[in-house]
């Protein structure tokens, strides 16, 4: 209670209200808890946008595959010969047609004669045209053979060449979209390629134009 003199000095008192709602301060161990449950709740929130992505990721790939196939029936309307020379004009050795189409050179070359790939030939042919299309006109990737020929890495001689032989062609499509790395690719289709590609020898051509196999010189080292 407190007293209060008014102007005509009578006396008059004002009771001073405490306030009800005080702040506490928050413990060590209420805190701790608050985050644990906020790096909860952040790692569930994660785990969805990982999901969200690798669905998006299949959509995406089951997409490609229908341009890639709806493109390759039509190309097959083209005679075999028409799309290996093209393939040729564009930088395509025969040895990497025959790889990607996966048959042997000399069929490859028994074709440009004029002899008639089966059908599942002829469709695969058409398959490798229609992907470089699509790498061309859709990715701006003006000379695809030299690009699937860049090594994927700095470290390691596989290509991209390699990795459309093995069939990884959505892998293809990720990397020349910027949706995953060189590294993360050759984890999925290679695992243990680092391990391989750091070795202490190299293949070398001696004189008499034979292969051989040495220790790599690192110079002082």
């Amino acid at each position: 209670m407190v007293d209060l003199i008014t102007a005509d000095r009578t006396r008059t008192s004002s009771t001073t209200e405490v306030p009800t709602n005080v702040s506490r301060t928050r413990t060590i161990d209420e805190l701790v808890e608050d985050v644990g449950h906020l790096r909860n709740a952040t790692r569930l929130l994660g785990d969805d946008v990982a999901e969200a992505s690798r669905r998006v990721s299949e959509v995406h790939h089951q997409a490609f595959q229908a341009q890639l196939n709806s493109k390759a029936r039509d190309m097959a309307k083209r005679p075999a010969t028409e799309m290996l020379d093209e393939l040729a004009g564009r930088g395509f050795a025969w040895r990497d047609i025959a790889r990607l189409v996966g048959v042997s050179v000399p069929a490859v070359r028994r074709w440009r004669q004029g002899e008639s790939p089966t059908g599942p030939h002829l469709l695969a042919i058409a398959r490798l045209f229609a992907f470089i299309e699509i790498l061309r006109v859709d990715h701006l990737i003006s000379d695809a053979a030299a690009w699937l020929e860049i090594p994927l890495v700095p470290e390691a001689p596989m290509t991209g060449i390699d990795m459309a032989v093995d069939g990884n062609l959505e892998d293809l499509l990720d990397l020349v979209t910027g949706h995953e790395t060189p590294e993360a690719a050759l984890d999925r289709w290679q695992p243990g390629w680092r391990e391989r590609s750091f070795s202490e020898f190299e293949i070398f051509e001696a004189a008499d134009g034979e292969l051989g196999l040495r220790p790599i010189s690192r110079g002082d080292d």
